[in-house]
C-alpha cells in the first residue's frame, strides 16, 4: 500500500467512524466509486475499531498483516525520525515496534518505539503517552532511560530509549554458568529498580525475564513499561482491561488473573516467578499446552513445588531459606506475600549474609547455625555454650511473653441478637450464628473462629468490634432478627475489626414458621455476599456446589427445628441427655443431614467423658461422627473429628495422613493444625505435636478447642507451656481436672487439690486419685483401683495408669499403660519421665513395656499398623 492511498484510507475512516452502520457504506461506495478494495479496507478497519479491546489484544505486526494484509508493514513508516536513522527492527512491544536506530551527530546508538496505526484509537494512544510520562520519571541505573519523544509528521508518536545490548535475564545465567549467589545478586538489582518505581507510583504488571536484560557487563535494565500504571491514577483512563489482555499469564499474579486491581504485591509475586525461574531454570507452572482457561486455573488454584523439590540436581547452602523467600512473594494470598519489594530484598540481603531471613521465626537453632556459618573458623566450645544459654534463655523469654496473633483472614460470627421480645426465640440467635459459622468452614485457607468460643457474645448490648478483638478476628458477622406478624426479619451485618467499618449488610425476610427456608436464605446470603469479600468469587462458585450438596442441606421442618434448639442447649454435662434425645429424634426423621450426626456425636462424646456414658457413649460418639463423615467429606471439622476417634490400633497412621490432608487444604485453621499435632502425640511425637499446637495457638489465640495440646507438653515435662493452653478453658470442668494433674507433677500437692474440678470426669481412675489425695483408707482406694477398667480411648488409659501408679496401685497401673500402648498410644518417651509413673518404674517387666512403647512409636512413624 503506497502513502497516497495510505492517507486516503485514513481520512476516509476519520469521516466515516461517526455515521452510523447503515450510513456507512452509502457513504463509502459514494466517496470510491467503483474502488471495492478501498470500501473494504476502510469498513474492516471500521469494524475493528468497533470491537475496541479485540484490536488492542494483537501487537502490530498481527493488525498490519490481518487487516491491511500489507507483507511489509514491519517497516517503519519513515526511515528517520527526528535526528535518527532506523537501522533494523529489533522487536515488537505491548504497542508498537522497536527499533534499532543510529544518531550520526552524537555517534550514538538508540531504540526507537513507535506506536503503529495510532489512529485507530485514541484509547492506545494515550496508552503510548502514558508509557512515555511513566519513563520520564524514572531514573534509576538499572531502568532503561528516555532520551526523546516526539510525533511524525502523519501523527505517529514515537519515543527514544536507551539502547540495552544484552541477554534476558534467564538466559544471561544459563549462558554464562552463574552461580546461585549470582543469580540472587542479579535478581536483587531487578528488585531495586522494582522498588524504585513503586516508591514513585509505578506498578510495572509485565515483569519477566524477557523485560529484564543483563548487559555484557553484568549490569540489569528493567523494559517495557506498557501496561504499567500509577498507584494513584493520574487520568481517568482504565488500564486494567488492556493490562489484563497484554500480561503474561506464567508471570502474572492470581489476582491479576482475576481481572482485579494490580497492586504493589502483584510485581512481588512476578518477582517471585522470576526468582523461582532463575532458581530450578524452569517456571512453577507449564502452561505451553494449557488453554487460557486451564492457565487461569493452575495460576489461581494450584501451589508450586518448592524450589528445593523443582531444582533437581542443582545444590546450595541453603535450600530451606530460599524456598521460604520465593514462596513467600509467590503466595496466592496477597496479603500474605512481602509487605513490598523492599521487604524482600531485605530478606535476599540477610540470605546473602548467612544472616537469619525476617520471614522465619528466629529459633535458637536456626540463630545458632547462621551464626557458626558466619564464624566457623572462630567458633570455640565456650562459644557454643555461651550461645546455648543464650539461646535458652531467649526461648524461656519467648514463651513467657507470648503474645500470639493470627495471619491470614480470619472472621468471628457472634449470635444474633433477639429483637422480638420473646424469648422462646433466643435459640435462634444461636442457631443463625452456627448456621453462618458452618457454611464459613468449607472455605479454603481461612480461619473461622469456632462458634463454641464465640457463643459466648449472645446478648443485647455485645459490641461487635470489641468481641473481634478479642476472639483476635478479622472480620466479625454479627446481626439480628425480629419477628412482625407472620414474617422474621433477618440483618446480617460484617465489619472489618481493625476500622470498625461496615463492609456487608444484608436484611431480608423469611415465613415466621419455615425454618428450612431459613437455612437457605442464610447459606445463600453467607455465599453470595460474605464469601466473595473474604476469598473472592472462586470460592463462592466452588462453595455453592458444595452446599448443593443434600448433605448439607436439611429436608425435614420438625427434624432441623430439633436440631437448632439441641445446638443452642450447648455441651455442658447438664443438659446432654436432654439434647441427645432431640438430636437422635431429628437424625431418625432425616438421616441424611451431617451436621445433625455430626452434632450427636459431639454430644456422646461430652457424655463419654463427664457423665456415666462409658463405652456405649464412646460407641455412640464413634458411629455417628462416622455418618457425618460418610454424607459429608468435604467439612474439615467433621473430617477432623472422624479421624480422631479412629486413633485406635490399626488405624492410627491413616487417620494420621488424613490430618496431614486436612492441614494441606485448610493451612489457616486452628483446628487442623490442633488435629495433626493429636495424632503426633499419641505417637509420642511430642515435639513435632507441641510445634502444630503453636501453629494452632498463633492461628486462634483463644480457641478453648486446642486446650487438649496441654497433654503434648505434660508428656514432655514442660508443665508451664502446658498451663497456657489449659487457661483457654480454665473454667471448664475438663480444664480444672487438667489443671490437677499438671500441679501434680510439679509437687504442688495444696495447689493441686484446691484446683479439682466439682464435678469428677469419667476418665478411668480419676476418681481413685481423688480418694487417694482426701487420704481415704488404703482399703477404699485399692478396691476403687481394682474397678477401674480400661477405656476405648488409650490416651484415657495412659491417664488411668499415671493416676493409678500415683496413688498406689502398681500392679493396676502397669497393666493399664500395657493397654493404653497396646492400644496405639505411644507413650515414649514420657514413659521414662512421667513423675506420676515412677511407681511403675520399679517393676522388673517395664523393659519389655518400654520396648512396647518404642516399636509402637516406629510402627507409628513407618506407616505399619
Amino acid at each position: 500500500m503506497d502513502s497516497t492511498r495510505w492517507q486516503r484510507v485514513q481520512s476516509l475512516f476519520h469521516e466515516a467512524v461517526d455515521l452510523t452502520e447503515d450510513e456507512r457504506r452509502g457513504f463509502l461506495e459514494t466517496q470510491c466509486r467503483d474502488d471495492v478494495a478501498l470500501v473494504s479496507e476502510v469498513l474492516i478497519l471500521l469494524q475493528e475499531d468497533a470491537r475496541g479491546g479485540s484490536l488492542l489484544d494483537r501487537n502490530v505486526a498481527q493488525i498490519a498483516h490481518q487487516i491491511l494484509s500489507d507483507p511489509s508493514s514491519a517497516s517503519p513508516p519513515f526511515q528517520e525520525f527526528g535526528p535518527y536513522r532506523i537501522k533494523k527492527a529489533l522487536g515488537e512491544g505491548g504497542m508498537g515496534m522497536v527499533y534499532l536506530a543510529d544518531r550520526e551527530d552524537l555517534g550514538s546508538q538508540v531504540a526507537i518505539k513507535v506506536l503503529r496505526d495510532a489512529w485507530l484509537s485514541p484509547a492506545r494512544r494515550e496508552r503510548f503517552a502514558s508509557e512515555q510520562r511513566t519513563l520520564a520519571q524514572l531514573n534509576h541505573p538499572s531502568i532503561a532511560r528516555l532520551y526523546d519523544a516526539d510525533t511524525s509528521a502523519d501523527g505517529t508518536p514515537w519515543f527514544v530509549m536507551e539502547y540495552v545490548d544484552g541477554l534476558p535475564l534467564n538466559e544471561y545465567c544459563e549462558k554464562n554458568n552463574c552461580s546461585i549467589e549470582a543469580r540472587l545478586k542479579l535478581f536483587r538489582a531487578v528488585c531495586d529498580a522494582v522498588e524504585y518505581a513503586h516508591e514513585r507510583g509505578v506498578i510495572h504488571r509485565d515483569l519477566k525475564p524477557s523485560n529484564i536484560l543483563v548487559k555484557r557487563d553484568g549490569t540489569v535494565r528493567l523494559l517495557d513499561f506498557g501496561i504499567a500504571k500509577q498507584t494513584e491514577p493520574a487520568s481517568t483512563l482504565d488500564h486494567t482491561r488492556t493490562g489484563m489482555q497484554m500480561l503474561t499469564p506464567a508471570y502474572a499474579s492470581p489476582e491479576q488473573i482475576r481481572g482485579q486491581p494490580s497492586t504493589p504485591q502483584s510485581d512481588v509475586y512476578s518477582l517471585g516467578v522470576v526468582l523461582y525461574e532463575l532458581l530450578t531454570k524452569h517456571l512453577p507452572f507449564d502452561l505451553s499446552q494449557s488453554t487460557p482457561l486451564e492457565a487461569a486455573e493452575r495460576v489461581t488454584t494450584d501451589d508450586p513445588e518448592k524450589p528445593s523439590t523443582a531444582a533437581r540436581g542443582v545444590h546450595t547452602a541453603s535450600w530451606n531459606d530460599l524456598d521460604i523467600i520465593c514462596l513467600t512473594a509467590m503466595h496466592k494470598d496477597a496479603e500474605r506475600r512481602y509487605g513490598s519489594v523492599e521487604a524482600l530484598i531485605r530478606d535476599l540481603d540477610h540470605y546473602l549474609k548467612q544472616e537469619p531471613i525476617e520471614t522465619r521465626p528466629d529459633s535458637f537453632v536456626y540463630v545458632a547455625g547462621k551464626f557458626a556459618q558466619r564464624n566457623r573458623s572462630a567458633l570455640s566450645a565456650l562459644a557454643v555454650f555461651l550461645i546455648f544459654l543464650m539461646g535458652a534463655a531467649a526461648v524461656a523469654f519467648k514463651y513467657s511473653n507470648r503474645t500470639p496473633g493470627p495471619r491470614g483472614k480470619s472472621v468471628a460470627v457472634i449470635p444474633f441478637r433477639n429483637a422480638t421480645g420473646d424469648p422462646s426465640l433466643d435459640y435462634l440467635g444461636i442457631a443463625l450464628g452456627n448456621q453462618i459459622s458452618g457454611t464459613l468452614e468449607y472455605v479454603r485457607d481461612l480461619s473461622v473462629r469456632p462458634f463454641e468460643t464465640a457463643r459466648r457474645y449472645a446478648g443485647a448490648d455485645v459490641d461487635a468490634q470489641e468481641a473481634g478483638r478479642e476472639l483476635h478476628a478479622s472480620y466479625v458477622i454479627s446481626g439480628g432478627f425480629l419477628k412482625q406478624g407472620n414474617q422474621l426479619q433477618l440483618t446480617m451485618e460484617m465489619i472489618d475489626v481493625e476500622s470498625s467499618r461496615l463492609v456487608l449488610r444484608q436484611t431480608f425476610n423469611i415465613p415466621a414458621g419455615n425454618m428450612l427456608a431459613m437455612q437457605a436464605q442464610i447459606a445463600a446470603k453467607t455465599l453470595r455476599g460474605v464469601v466473595p469479600l473474604l476469598r473472592g468469587l472462586g470460592d463462592y462458585a466452588a462453595l455453592a456446589q458444595q452446599m448443593t450438596d443434600s448433605a448439607t442441606q436439611p429436608r425435614n421442618e420438625e427434624a432441623y427445628e430439633l436440631f437448632l434448639r439441641a445446638v443452642a442447649m450447648g455441651r455442658e454435662p447438664g443438659v446432654t441427655k436432654r439434647a441427645r434425645a432431640m438430636l437422635e429424634r431429628s437424625v431418625a426423621l432425616d438421616e441424611g443431614y451431617a451436621p445433625a450426626w455430626a452434632a450427636l456425636s459431639a454430644i456422646c462424646e461430652v457424655q463419654n467423658w463427664y457423665s456415666d456414658g462409658g463405652s456405649e457413649a464412646a460407641r455412640c460418639a464413634r458411629e455417628t461422627m462416622d455418618r457425618a463423615a460418610a454424607l459429608d467429606p468435604n467439612n474439615p471439622n467433621i473430617v477432623g473429628a472422624h479421624a480422631a476417634n479412629h486413633m485406635i490400633p490399626g488405624e492410627n497412621h491413616r487417620s494420621y495422613l488424613e490430618f496431614l490432608d486436612l492441614v494441606r487444604r485448610h493451612s489457616d485453621s486452628a483446628r487442623a493444625h490442633f488435629w495433626l499435632s493429636y495424632a503426633l502425640r499419641y505417637a509420642g511425637l511430642l515435639e513435632q505435636s507441641e510445634s502444630q499446637c503453636d501453629s494452632a495457638l498463633l492461628l486462634d489465640p483463644q480457641d478453648a478447642g486446642v486446650r487438649s495440646c496441654a497433654v503434648a507438653f505434660i508428656l514432655h515435662g514442660d508443665y508451664g507451656r502446658a498451663l497456657d493452653y489449659l487457661r483457654l478453658d480454665l473454667g471448664s470442668e475438663w480444664g480444672k481436672a487438667l489443671t490437677l494433674d499438671v500441679l501434680l507433677r510439679e509437687g504442688k500437692l495444696k495447689e493441686a487439690w484446691d484446683a479439682r474440678p466439682a464435678t469428677v470426669p469419667q476418665w478411668g481412675a480419676y476418681g481413685v486419685l481423688l480418694a487417694y489425695l482426701e487420704h481415704r483408707p488404703a482399703s477404699e482406694v485399692a478396691a476403687l483401683g481394682s474397678k477401674v477398667m480400661p477405656n476405648e480411648d488409650a490416651e484415657v488409659n495412659y491417664f488411668s495408669a499415671a493416676h493409678l501408679a500415683y496413688a498406689g496401685q502398681t500392679d493396676a497401673a502397669f497393666n493399664m499403660l500395657k493397654t493404653a500402648i497396646d492400644g496405639g498410644y505411644c507413650a515414649y518417651p514420657a514413659i521414662d519421665s512421667d513423675p506420676l509413673l515412677a511407681g511403675v518404674r520399679t517393676v522388673s517387666r517395664l523393659g519389655e513395656l518400654r520396648k512396647a512403647a518404642i516399636a509402637c512409636q516406629e510402627n507409628f512413624t513407618a506407616g505399619r499398623p
